[in-house]
């Protein structure tokens, strides 16, 4: 369990570092958010020989996106740490053409911590997540890009209507009266 814990957050820290670096090419794109790593610490001498071990975050906790779909919380898409964390997932799904996606985000500002990873059912890369395959589907299905996705130049999730172009008509339209030609009917007023 320790191990898998790791083993996501630092995976998700490698995400977001490639993700930083692009962010930071786009002028108005500002701060970037943090996924702070996490390290597997030995006690043998206690009763519990394997703890994890992290940077304290001090500040109000917000959960960024979902993890079991349930949970509603309109402060990440107001925020600008939420757009930015939402940026983040469509960035990732985009990466690895939705076959892996960082959710669970959560944290105090733009530093994040106990992120999870969803990633479809045979893997990513011989990676396997710790979050449902159906986040992955659902982020698909419900995210909504927002000013940070465009400045990143990220495609829409959501399916293009589909443009239906009426068929040809079979009726012939009938000739109608002959018109007079416009110089002529001026002519003939006095």
């Amino acid at each position: 369990m320790f191990l898998q814990e790791c083993f996501v957050q630092n995976t998700a820290r490698e995400y977001i570092k490639a993700y930083t670096d692009i962010a930071k090419s786009a002028e108005a794109f500002g701060e970037v958010p943090e996924i702070i790593p996490i390290f597997l610490v030995h006690r043998p001498s206690s009763m519990v020989p394997y703890a994890t071990l992290e940077e304290e975050l001090i500040g109000d906790f917000v959960k960024y996106s979902v993890k079991d779909g349930k949970e509603i919380n309109l402060t990440r898409r107001d925020s600008e740490s939420g757009q930015k964390c939402c940026t983040f997932q469509h960035w990732v799904y985009e990466q690895t053409e939705g076959n892996l996606l960082v959710t669970d985000m959560q944290g105090v500002g733009m530093k994040l911590t106990d992120v999870g990873i969803a990633t479809c059912k045979k893997g990513y890369k011989g990676f396997k997540g710790n979050c449902s395959t159906s986040f992955i589907d659902q982020f698909q299905a419900l995210h909504q890009c927002n000013r940070f996705c465009e400045l990143l130049g990220l495609s829409s999730l959501q399916p293009k209507p589909k443009r239906t172009v009426a068929p040809p008509s079979k009726v012939k339209p009938q000739p109608g009266p002959k018109k007079q030609p416009f110089g002529s009917i001026l002519k003939g007023k006095s």
